[in-house]
């Protein structure tokens, strides 16, 4: 086998561990200006960890009163990484 082959077998497993994703929550508000942003994040390790996915959470971070959108993202390699819950609005 060449080096090539033996570098893709080797990298594959961690790859098919790999999530990174965007998820919009919710409805898309477009009257309101989006000067804030709010982040609840989580470290997520096995099972436990999850950000509060209504979003609240978040609006109380940034201090958001009136809501635009909401965002769920997550970033992590075989079950360890991070999740945040992201709020845009005024």
């Amino acid at each position: 086998m060449n080096r090539r082959t033996v570098l893709i077998a080797m990298l594959l497993p961690i790859c098919a561990g790999c999530v990174s994703s965007t998820t919009p929550m919710g409805y898309t508000n477009p009257t309101i200006a989006d000067a804030r942003q709010g982040q609840d994040c989580r470290m997520l390790v096995g099972l436990g960890g999850i950000p509060d996915l209504t979003g609240n959470q978040a609006m109380r971070q940034g201090g958001i009163t009136r809501l635009r959108n909401a965002e769920y993202r997550e970033n992590t390699l075989y079950g360890v990484g991070n999740a945040c819950m992201v709020a845009h609005g005024e």
